[in-house]
């Protein structure tokens, strides 16, 4: 099995399992809850985070993340250099994060915001 096949074999592993078993997620106010582990080996870490709106997440580099977007939402995103983005995910969007900066994530929309992480290691 080559590693693009085993890669997309461990997202819809940890999907199913997350879809499976998830429940909610509690949260501080302001800031979205510790992402939680739904499934880990040597080489991948898959996670989930609720985001309910006003909440956000601490800046960290993503590159190479795998988002599936459980439940979507509009997420303003502040780069390390101070530039801000707002974009709107759909519910059932996946997609992998190219941006070589390091950013934080608001839920900015009306709606809680569920996405399922998949990390290399």
């Amino acid at each position: 099995m080559n590693r693009n096949t085993r890669v997309a074999a461990y997202c819809v592993s940890a999907l199913t399992l997350s879809l499976a078993f998830s429940g909610p997620v509690s949260a501080q106010t302001g800031e979205m809850s510790k992402p939680k582990t739904i499934a880990e080996n040597d080489k991948v870490l898959v996670t989930e985070t609720i985001g309910k709106p006003g909440e956000a997440t601490p800046s960290i580099n993503r590159l190479g993340q795998v988002y599936y977007y459980v439940q979507g939402g509009t997420v303003e995103l502040t780069y390390s250099d101070g530039t801000k983005t707002t974009v709107t995910r759909k519910t059932g969007e996946a997609r992998i994060v190219t941006e070589k900066r390091a950013y934080s994530a608001k839920n900015t929309g009306t709606t809680t915001i569920h996405v399922i992480t998949t990390t290399l290691k």
